[in-house]
């Protein structure tokens, strides 16, 4: 992914977090960013993995 597709995502989920904190789903936002980091990590540990063997 680009730089600014991640800075877009991170801005969409501080966006939810912010609006829907005070309705009592402020755990959704959270639970979208830890997927999403999450995948960026397994697929930057491939990467690594990769590059390590040759």
């Amino acid at each position: 992914m680009k730089l600014h597709q991640h800075i877009f995502i991170i801005v969409v989920l501080v966006i939810l977090t912010i609006l829907l904190y005070d309705k009592g789903f402020g755990a959704v936002p959270f639970l979208l960013a830890a997927l999403y980091l999450g995948f960026i990590s397994m697929k930057e540990l491939k990467h690594f993995k990769k590059s390590k063997r040759m």
